[in-house]
């Protein structure tokens, strides 16, 4: 997965940043689509200004929601309003604006300890898989031997503000760790997390075409591409 973060190539809100800078050079938008690869070959892509690169039956039916900036540190959060597990509710507990950073910098999604606790009890409690030893640093592994599409693996959906879902399915829930072996990819960050309950973290955005709208403060996000039997490892998607 690349390394893509708002300080490591300057896509950060400052007046400073690379994608504030290419915009007023080219006259573009100030506006980013991003597209990370699940495989490690997979290229990818990054585009900054207001045409998509992408097809229409894409980039034409992405869900929105409000995009909140930092102003002191120039981050992109979201409103992740609750959390479904096969249509059950997880508790979210006290909630903040702007509660869910993005950042491809985080391999994995990290959540609060509380919430991490309550997705992890209720992802268990519907997966029909059978639960093995736990790997570090993931606190919920399956045996995958024999694991096929029809394996049972919930949906995870962050409903967030406008009521949009941004679904994540098995190829963004699951991670090999070994022969035989997949834990849930999300990471406790225990009680010390004060500023955010959640980290959006690369592993959750592969495949998922992504839009960062500075200028109407909108965040959008395609499915899985997977389901559509294309990825952003791809040159094309079509």
């Amino acid at each position: 997965m690349p390394k893509v973060v708002n300080g490591t190539i300057g896509l950060g809100n400052s007046s400073f940043s690379l994608l504030s800078q290419l915009a007023s050079m080219h006259k573009n938008r100030r506006k980013l689509s991003l597209c990370l690869p699940s495989k490690p070959a997979g290229l990818g892509s990054l585009h900054i200004g207001g045409v998509s690169p992408y097809t229409n039956d894409v980039s034409k039916n992405l869900a929105s929601t409000p995009l909140v900036i930092d102003q002191t540190t120039g981050g992109y959060f979201i409103d992740v309003m609750s959390i479904e597990i096969a249509g059950n509710v997880v508790p979210l507990g006290k909630k903040r604006r702007g509660n869910a950073m993005i950042c491809t910098l985080a391999p994995y999604t990290v959540l609060q300890g509380s919430i991490y606790k309550a997705l992890v009890s209720e992802f268990v409690r519907e997966a029909k898989m059978l639960r093995v030893a736990n790997v570090k640093p993931f606190n919920a592994c399956f045996s995958s031997k024999g694991m096929g599409v029809s394996a049972a693996v919930p949906v995870i959906d962050l409903v967030v503000k406008g009521g949009a879902k941004w679904r994540i399915n098995r190829w963004n829930l699951l991670v090999k760790v070994k022969r035989d072996v997949v834990c849930l990819g999300f990471l406790d960050g225990g009680v010390t997390m004060k500023t955010t309950e959640m980290v959006i973290g690369g592993f959750q955005m592969e495949d998922h075409l992504v839009e960062l709208d500075l200028e109407a403060s909108k965040f959008s996000f395609s499915s899985s591409l997977l389901l559509k039997n294309t990825s952003c490892g791809q040159n094309r998607i079509v």
